[in-house]
């Protein structure tokens, strides 16, 4: 029964999410401190005052803050009762913060009764350690407003489309209004990718550095046909392997929902390897299975996501239609040693 009570408990915990943000804020906690409770009570102690007094102190005059509140009890008594107390706790500290001037809206509460103790509950010192509200003063950037629009290339026309936004540690997917619109509060000083994906149309992507004011970002969109052949930008093998760059690995999942995005369409995933300066391979040679290998890596990683195997295919074609037969540099022979993607049905004509 205690174990249903706890599990039942821990969904309702929190009077409200803990972090109700809507944009990767890189969040830091710049001031924590704690007050202390009577065993059963939830009033304020004197001393309460003085750690009241300087969390005030503290944020005066500073923006983008925010407050968040935690509070706990010791083990003696039952689980609910526990937590109600913990609410109570909560109330009061929250309350007197309010008397101080600290607006309610920059103040978050989450509540946890006896089950986050920060020491043992075997003896009375640690049950009164246990007795706590802590508080946390949470610092984020100041924001901007990103917007963008995404495009047909040909006709300026704006489209409806999902939109990705990422960075190194964050991602979040929106879409436009039927105009191609879309935007976004983000922090100031955040490198952010955008990738557009639209029905009937090949994704595209930009990059951006948001300040203070931002130009909207233009993503323009090229519609794709049947028998066309689509380079897929930045995929790239080891030599002589079929064992993608790591610099590589972000694109698949670009691939992958360009072909959600578009469940109509049919695909062949095309492999090449880089033989310059050589006649054809033969189709049963190491060389020319190679470039079989790599073309099944994308086409491994679609169906194992989800599509199915009647839309996605894949050939190799060994060297027989590199780019640069002749190649000289690195550059050229990365190139050669490409994936294209051949679009066999459901393109837009």
């Amino acid at each position: 029964m205690r174990l249903q009570l706890v599990l039942i408990f821990l969904l309702l915990c929190f009077t409200k999410p803990l972090f109700s943000q809507s944009y990767p804020a890189e969040a830091k906690t710049i001031y924590t401190s704690a007050v202390y409770f009577d065993f059963g009570k939830h009033d304020l102690r004197e001393e309460a005052d003085t750690v009241l007094s300087a969390i005030k102190t503290f944020i005066a005059d500073k923006e983008s803050l925010r407050i968040i509140i935690t509070a706990h009890t010791d083990s003696i008594g039952s689980l609910e009762n526990n937590l109600g107390l913990s609410q109570r706790r909560s109330k009061s500290l929250k309350s007197a913060l309010f008397e101080m001037g600290i607006p309610d809206s920059v103040m978050t509460i989450g509540n946890f009764g006896e089950t986050k103790p920060s020491t043992s509950n075997e003896s009375e010192i640690g049950r009164q350690v246990n007795r706590r509200a802590t508080i946390e003063v949470i610092k984020y950037p100041p924001l901007t407003l990103l917007e963008g629009v995404v495009s047909d290339s040909k006709t300026g026309v704006g489209l409806y489309s999902m939109v990705v936004l990422h960075t190194k540690i964050w991602q979040d997917t929106l879409f436009t209004d039927s105009a191609g619109y879309f935007s976004k509060e983000l922090p100031i000083g955040l490198v952010v990718g955008m990738d557009a994906y639209s029905k009937c149309y090949y994704f595209g992507n930009e990059m951006t550095k948001t300040g203070k004011r931002n130009l909207p970002v233009k993503i323009k969109l090229s519609p794709v046909q049947n028998g066309q052949t689509i380079d897929l930008d930045n995929l790239y093998f080891v030599g002589n392997k079929a064992i993608l760059l790591p610099k590589s690995k972000p694109e698949l999942p670009k691939i992958l929902r360009f072909m959600q995005a578009n469940p109509q369409m049919k695909i062949e995933v095309a492999g090449h390897i880089n033989q310059p300066n050589r006649p054809n391979v033969a189709a049963d040679s190491p060389n020319f299975i190679l470039s079989v290998n790599r073309a099944k890596v994308v086409h491994d990683f679609l169906v194992t996501n989800g599509i199915s195997t009647e839309r996605v295919s894949y050939q190799g074609y060994g060297n027989w239609e590199m780019r640069f037969p002749h190649a000289v540099s690195e550059k050229q022979q990365a190139l050669n040693r490409r994936v294209e993607m051949r679009i066999v049905e459901g393109g837009c004509e």
